[in-house]
């Protein structure tokens, strides 16, 4: 390709964008350090010290996050899944010691897969986002399956009304659009791999709308809150992605 041509554009799975992006996922770490840190310690405080707790990361990707939540928190047993066979692959290296599996939620025979039942799920970074929306429901009711009695659900997603994030004038425009047609939301994220641009859709969350999805699916948020996806300060609905603790409702 001539130095001075565009990169080509090619529109990929999420599975595919993840697969290309799994070696440059550390910068991504770093730049959201403090917000990843505070999601951490909420996750902390839902495992509660719990003796002999059972710990399932849907979407873990290279596994370095679920390293420093099983530091903090010492599961007995660790579990770990990503639709990536290339960020499996990097999870299993940064914790040897768990069980990760290259399968999507939603999979018919993960539970089988799995064998065991848990007392915290954790699905991290807009993971849910990524999730077609026809498997969303299903896909949150099998997490909802996999949680013993009195689990807890912790997760965070990519809030659209985050003006801090997106700038005023997005954040006012998604609000918006959500009064007149419900139901949007749907964007794309890109990351340019040698001389190409891969495009993957990828869904961004108002707080009515997962407080809906809690409901569909057979959980209850035990807390919702908002952090600033930068430093993980708390903020108000329209300055932080929003984090999640559910349990069975």
């Amino acid at each position: 390709m001539p130095k001075d041509s565009p990169p080509q554009a090619t529109s990929v799975t999420s599975r595919r964008f993840y697969d290309a992006y799994a070696r440059g996922y550390a910068a991504y770490l770093e730049r959201h350090a403090g917000y990843f840190r505070a999601v951490e310690q909420e996750i902390a405080s839902a495992a509660a010290n719990r003796k002999g707790l059972a710990l399932l990361d849907v979407g873990t990707g290279t596994g370095e996050r679920l390293r420093r939540v099983v530091a903090d928190i010492r599961p007995d047993h660790v579990a770990a899944i990503d639709e990536s066979a290339e960020m499996a692959a990097l999870a299993q290296n940064n914790c040897p010691g768990a069980q990760v599996l290259a399968t999507p939620l939603g999979e018919a025979g993960l539970p089988a897969a799995l064998a065991v039942r848990f007392d915290l799920v954790t699905c991290l970074s807009n993971v849910l986002g990524h999730i077609p929306r026809t498997q969303l429901v299903p896909g949150l009711r099998q997490i909802r399956d996999l949680l013993r009695p009195g689990g807890v659900f912790v997760f965070d997603v990519n809030n659209r009304y985050n003006a801090v994030a997106y700038g005023a004038f997005s954040a006012t425009r998604n609000v918006v659009r959500d009064w007149v047609l419900p139901g949007g939301g749907d964007f794309t994220a890109a990351y340019r791999h040698g001389d190409e641009v891969l495009r993957t859709p990828v869904h961004l969350f108002s707080p009515s709308e997962v407080a809906g999805l809690l409901r569909e699916s057979g959980f209850r948020a035990a807390s919702l809150g908002f952090r600033d996806y930068v430093t993980g300060r708390e903020r108000g609905r329209f300055g932080g992605s929003i984090v999640v603790k559910a349990v069975s409702a």
